[in-house]
């Protein structure tokens, strides 16, 4: 009486199997080839864009320390007798320190995994120069499109396995059971001691290991050779987080897969259907679920904000013009605005200007505080019902890992307000006292520090994003297996 081997080693040898006749394929070199060629692209790009906002943000940092070594030395200067101000550049008038004279920026740095998923850093700013002026001028800018993003696009990591992913997989697996069948060899490899379902294991087992080898250990090698982003402190979460994003979607199209192979089709029957549901799932769904979000939670108008911050400050320019006109009669008179006993003459339009912006700020901010929960209920509905589009959940995943997601920037934008805050209550008690500034005060100032988001909130986003992915996946073999027990070989 034989025994039969167990069903791993059979599992071993339908994968040793698919291995020799995957390398006999022509088609498996050119989307093999093609895959790498578009994972390496992608991640070029993303280091590109990358290392040009970090170059950028590191010349901001200078500037604003240069600028800041270079007024206190004028200040000194000043206060020396050996300089003399003008109404346009006085680092003693604490209304122009507090302005775009004196104004440091914000900055957002990148994350270790910026570059897979560039996500919203080529739409939404990175810095933002924080002055007394209200935060609709400098944080809510009115161009449409940025630059950046017509001159390189989302071509990312993201991407690519999002979009491009799904498709490959079909290329290599929708003809899982149909060719063997149509061939006449599924008849044969059944007849032999050796299940259906092993069968699909080791076929399935083979195809993800040669797409997600690319998609995930690429660019980790990558990442760890550019930017020393490997497994160390919250950089390793991340990535082993992105990993588990990445497979749940891939899981998510070979369950697809498997399910269009179980219902016994042909082979044209099955790529015609994946492609429709390719189409439904990555394309349709997402502008579908859009459409519905706005419907429900109408998107703040940006236009609406600006015309009514525009109509503020026409008033209350108009309630200051008297000041506004009075610039120019310290002009060649820079004794007049030199510290005198702790105090200083404010130049008349720098103090109609910090009246008007003061006035602007106060007026505008229930408008603001209302944009600000409009755009933070719009954002929890894509949230909540993002898992109709299994591509819309697994992008928003990875551009939270990669620090580039909406949460990451909502944070960024958090922190500029209150740093803003800070601000203008360190300038602005100076300012109505008409105390001037001293050399000693610059150590005082209020610096922007970013504060990262807890590692727990990431892998949370994460969690439930694997989660969503998982649950359809897991439906969708419940289906195969089910359509498999009616499997004909015939």
């Amino acid at each position: 009486m034989s025994i039969h081997p167990p069903q791993g080693r059979r599992l071993l040898a339908v994968m040793r199997q698919e291995i020799r006749l995957m390398l006999a394929e022509r088609g498996f070199w050119v989307v093999g080839a093609l895959f790498l060629l578009l994972v390496a692209y992608a991640l070029g790009n993303g280091l590109l864009q990358t290392a040009k906002r970090d170059r950028a943000q590191a010349a901001v940092a200078q500037a604003d320390r240069d600028t800041r070594v270079a007024q206190r030395v004028q200040l000194e200067a000043i206060l020396a007798g050996t300089a003399q101000p003008t109404p346009f550049e006085n680092p003693a008038d604490p209304s122009r320190m507090a302005s775009g004279y004196g104004g440091q920026h914000a900055l957002l740095p990148t994350a270790p995994l910026g570059p897979v998923a560039l996500g919203q850093s080529d739409l939404f700013p990175s810095q933002y120069k924080v002055t007394n002026q209200s935060r609709v001028v400098f944080m809510n800018p009115s161009d449409i499109e940025n630059p950046w993003h017509l001159l390189s696009g989302h071509f990312d990591l993201a991407f690519v396995i999002v979009y491009l992913l799904p498709l490959l997989i079909f290329a290599l697996s929708y003809n899982l059971l149909s060719a063997e069948r149509e061939n006449g060899t599924l008849r044969l490899l059944l007849s032999q001691p050796l299940r259906l379902r092993t069968l699909l294991a080791g076929k399935l087992t083979v195809r993800a290991a040669v797409l997600l080898g690319p998609a995930v250990l690429l660019p980790v090698a990558v990442l760890w050779i550019a930017r020393h982003a490997g497994f160390a402190g919250g950089a390793g979460s991340a990535t082993l987080w992105w990993a588990l994003l990445v497979g749940a979607y891939a899981l998510f199209w070979f369950a697809l897969v498997v399910a269009v192979n179980a219902f016994g089709a042909s082979s044209a029957t099955n790529a015609m259907v994946l492609v429709i549901a390719w189409v439904m799932l990555v394309l349709v769904a997402p502008v579908l679920l859009n459409l519905a979000v706005t419907r429900a939670a109408p998107a703040p108008s940006r236009t609406e904000l600006a015309t009514h911050q525009r109509v503020v400050t026409a008033e209350a320019m108009k309630r200051y013009q008297d000041l506004l006109g009075t610039e120019y009669q310290h002009v060649g008179h820079g004794a007049i605005l030199v510290p005198r006993n702790g105090k200083i003459e404010i130049a008349g339009r720098a103090l109609a200007n910090y009246k008007i912006e003061r006035e602007v700020d106060d007026a505008i901010r229930p408008a603001l505080d209302r944009f600000d929960a409009q755009q933070a209920h719009q954002q929890q509905l894509l949230g909540r019902f993002g898992m109709v589009s299994p591509a819309a959940v697994a992008y928003e995943g990875m551009t939270a890992l990669a620090g580039n997601g909406v949460r990451r920037h909502a944070r960024f934008e958090a922190q500029t307000v209150a740093h803003h805050e800070a601000w203008k209550a360190f300038f602005f008690p100076r300012i109505d006292a008409r105390d001037a500034f001293t050399p000693a005060e610059f150590d005082r100032i209020p610096a922007f520090a970013w504060q990262e988001e807890p590692a727990g909130l990431m892998r949370g986003q994460a969690a439930l994003a694997v989660l969503q992915l998982l649950v359809p996946s897991l439906l969708l073999f419940g289906l195969a297996a089910w359509r498999l027990r009616r499997f004909s070989v015939a």
